[in-house]
C-alpha cells in the first residue's frame, strides 16, 4: 500500500515537472518569434507617437503622405477665420450697420425730391390760384382755366427739432454696430475654443486608437501562446475562448474609435469652413504647453471687462435707454423749414411758376395712447435688456468657476492615471510571465490587459479634458491665446 502511494506521486511529481519542462520551452520559442518578428509589449512606450499614415487617412482612400493637409492648432484657427461662414455673417453684420449710421444721419439732412404729373378734372381748373387784385386793368394777370393740367416742380424739407429723437437716432445706430462688432469678436473666441476642442478630441483619439491597436496585437499574441498551450495539453480550451471573445471585444473597440476619429474630422473641417469634404487632412501634435492664468478673483474681473457679449449687453441695455428716451420725445413737437417751387400749364399753355417756403411745427394733440403705448413698450424691453445683462453677468461667473475648477481637477487626475498606468504595465508584465511558467491564468492576462487600456484611456482623456478646460478659460474670460498667430 505505501509502495503504491509513493508510485503514484512519483508520478505526479514526474507529470508535473513535464509540464514546467514544456511550458518553459515553450516560452523559450515564444520570445525567439517575438524578438526576430514583433515587439515586445514592454519596449514599446512609441507606440503613443503617431505616423503620418494613420492620422487623417481613411482604409479605403489611401494616399500618400505628401498629399495629407497638415495643420497644426494656430493653422486651423487661422483657416477657419478666413472661411467660416458663420465668421463671414458676423463681419456682414457690421458692414450693414455702417449703412445704418449713415442712414441714421441722413435723417438730420434737407430732403430734396422733384416729381412731375399730369391730371386731367371734370371741369376746367385755374392753373394758378386765383388772386386778383384790384384795380383790375389791362395789366391784370387772369389764371387760365383747363381740365388738363401738367405740373413739375422741387421741394425741400430740413428737420430742426424733433424731440431729441435725431441725434438719439444717431448714437442708436452707432451703438449698434459697436454691439454687432462685440458679437463679432465673440464669434470669433467661441470659434476658437470650438476648433481647439476638435483639435484636442483629435489628438486625444489618435492616441486612444494607438493604444486600441497595441492592445489588439497583445490579444493576438496572447491568443496564439494559448493556442500552443492549448495543442501541448497544459491550457484548456475555455482560456482560448475567452481570449478569443476578449480579442473580438478589443477590435470592436478600436472600430468604434476609428469611426469617432473619422466624425470628428468631417467636424473639423466644417468648422474650418471648407467647401470640399473629401479633402483629407491631418492634425499636427503638439506638445502640451504649461499656461499660466490668473486666479480665480482676477478672472472674474478680466471677464467682466473683457467679455465681448457682456459688452454688448450692456450696450443692448443703453440702446433701450435711448429708445425710451425716442418714444418720449414723440410728445414734443417736431418743427422743419419746408419749401416748395414748381409750375403748371395746360395742354396748349406755357408753365405758370409758384413757389413757398417757410417754418413749420406740429405737435401731436391726440393720438389715441400711440406713444404710451409705445413708451411703455420701450420701457418693458429696457427692463428685459436689465435682467438679460445680469443673466449673463451670472453667467459669466459659473462659466470662470468651473474653468477654474476643471484645470485644478484634471491635474489630480493626471498624476493618478500616470502612476495607475505605470502599476498597469508592470501588473501585465508579472501576469504574462507568471502563465507563461504555469503559475498564472489566462484570465489574470485579460483582466490586467483590461486594466492597462482603462488607465491609458484614462490618461488620454484627463489630458483632453486638461486642454479643453484651458481653452474653455480662455473663452471664459475674453482673451483669445490666438490672436497674434491668426493675425499674422
Amino acid at each position: 500500500m505505501k509502495w503504491q502511494m509513493k508510485r503514484n506521486g512519483t508520478e505526479i511529481l514526474i507529470k508535473k515537472r513535464m509540464d514546467l519542462i514544456i511550458r518553459i520551452a515553450v516560452l523559450i520559442f515564444l520570445l525567439i518569434c517575438t524578438i526576430h518578428h514583433t515587439p515586445s509589449y514592454a519596449q514599446e512606450p512609441s507606440r503613443h507617437d503617431l505616423s503620418a499614415n494613420q492620422v487623417g487617412l481613411s482604409e479605403d482612400r489611401p494616399r500618400a503622405e505628401k498629399d495629407v493637409d497638415k495643420y497644426t492648432l494656430s493653422m486651423l484657427i487661422k483657416y477657419a477665420m478666413k472661411n467660416n461662414p458663420r465668421i463671414r455673417i458676423a463681419a456682414k453684420d457690421i458692414e450693414a450697420e455702417i449703412y445704418g449710421i449713415d442712414s441714421a444721419r441722413a435723417d438730420r439732412m434737407p430732403k430734396i425730391d422733384g416729381g412731375s404729373g399730369i391730371t386731367r378734372y371734370r371741369y376746367d381748373t385755374p392753373l394758378t390760384p386765383i388772386v386778383i387784385q384790384p384795380p383790375i386793368g389791362p395789366g391784370t394777370d387772369f389764371p387760365l382755366f383747363r381740365n388738363t393740367i401738367w405740373d413739375a416742380g422741387i421741394s425741400f424739407r430740413l428737420p430742426l427739432f424733433r424731440g431729441g429723437r435725431l441725434f438719439r437716432g444717431v448714437n442708436v445706430a452707432e451703438m449698434k454696430k459697436t454691439v454687432v462688432e462685440d458679437n463679432y469678436r465673440m464669434s470669433k473666441q467661441e470659434l476658437v475654443y470650438n476648433i481647439s476642442s476638435v483639435y484636442h478630441k483629435i489628438a486625444q483619439l489618435e492616441k486612444l486608437l494607438l493604444v486600441n491597436d497595441a492592445s489588439v496585437k497583445q490579444l493576438e499574441v496572447h491568443k496564439g501562446n494559448v493556442g500552443i498551450y492549448l495543442k501541448t495539453g497544459v491550457a484548456p480550451r475555455l482560456d482560448l475562448l475567452k481570449t478569443d471573445v476578449e480579442l473580438s471585444h478589443a477590435k470592436e473597440n478600436r472600430l468604434i474609435v476609428k469611426n469617432s476619429l473619422a466624425s470628428a474630422y468631417e467636424f473639423l473641417k466644417n468648422l474650418m469652413g471648407m467647401d470640399d469634404m473629401d479633402v483629407i487632412i491631418s492634425i499636427v501634435h503638439e506638445k502640451p504647453t504649461d499656461i499660466s492664468y490668473t486666479d480665480l478673483k482676477e478672472s472674474m474681473d478680466t471677464a467682466l471687462s473683457r467679455r465681448p457679449d457682456y459688452k454688448a449687453a450692456a450696450k443692448k441695455r443703453l440702446i433701450s435707454e435711448e429708445r425710451v428716451k425716442i418714444a418720449e420725445g414723440r410728445r414734443l413737437p417736431d418743427i422743419f423749414v419746408a419749401g416748395q417751387y414748381g409750375g403748371t400749364a395746360g395742354s396748349d399753355t406755357g408753365f405758370r411758376e409758384n413757389w413757398y417756403y417757410g417754418v413749420k411745427l406740429t405737435m401731436p394733440i391726440m393720438d389715441g395712447g400711440s406713444i404710451r403705448s409705445e413708451i411703455n413698450r420701450e420701457k418693458v424691453q429696457l427692463e428685459k435688456a436689465r435682467e438679460e445683462e445680469r443673466f449673463l453677468k451670472l453667467t459669466i461667473i459659473r462659466e470662470v468657476r468651473d474653468a477654474h475648477m476643471s484645470i485644478a481637477n484634471v491635474k489630480e487626475r493626471i498624476e493618478v492615471t500616470q502612476k495607475a498606468i505605470e502599476s498597469a504595465r508592470e501588473s501585465l508584465r508579472v501576469e504574462l510571465l507568471k502563465y507563461d511558467t504555469g503559475a498564472g491564468m489566462s484570465q489574470d492576462v485579460i483582466d490586467a490587459q483590461t486594466a492597462l487600456l482603462r488607465a491609458e484611456t484614462d490618461y488620454y482623456q484627463a489630458i483632453f479634458d486638461r486642454e479643453t478646460a484651458v481653452a474653455y478659460l480662455s473663452k471664459a474670460i475674453g482673451e483669445d491665446r490666438y490672436a497674434v498667430e491668426v493675425g499674422k
